[in-house]
């Protein structure tokens, strides 16, 4: 066995399995987390939909209290989406900023494969909203409510570079 003994041959495939399953996890695990950070771990719903139902399941609300705390819920979600919006839109500046910046650093080679692989994610990026504006819409094509039926002032934000 050119000069190994059984316990070289065995340590040597202990070590190789050890370095495959350490970069299995090194690069399994990130991007595992990544996907799931980036998918709501159910359908989207509206958020004060979902509170409200949550709060009355496991706090018993009575009609009046309902009726009391959805307006509420109303007001916070719509105060969480412009936040996400605008969030969204500065985003898109800083990375647009960004890949002008990293442009200017390439040679032009290096430039077509950049804008390249934007327009793949621009086209990523497009199909996933429209997939999300379906399941959003639902079967029917329309809403689940009425916080959701008007679109965001101004259309939809810029996806972020």
């Amino acid at each position: 066995m050119n000069g190994l003994n059984r316990n070289q041959v065995l340590a040597s495939l202990a070590a190789v399995f050890v370095a495959g399953a350490a970069a299995g996890v090194a690069v399994g695990y990130p991007m595992g987390r990544q996907a799931a950070i980036q998918r709501p771990p159910h359908p989207p719903r509206d958020m004060a939909s979902h509170l409200l139902e949550k709060y009355s399941r496991e706090l018993g609300l009575s009609t009046n209290q309902v009726a009391q705390i959805e307006p509420m819920l109303q007001e916070a979600s719509q105060r969480v989406r412009a936040l996400h919006r605008e969030n969204f839109r500065q985003t898109g500046a800083i990375m647009q900023d960004c890949n002008r910046s990293i442009l200017g650093l390439l040679d032009p080679g290096q430039q077509q494969k950049f804008k390249e692989m934007e327009e793949r994610r621009d086209k990523w990026f497009r199909e996933r909203q429209a997939e999300r504006e379906r399941t959003r819409n639902g079967p029917q094509g329309k809403p689940p409510g009425p916080a959701d039926s008007a679109p965001p002032k101004g259309g939809e934000p810029p996806h972020p570079r």
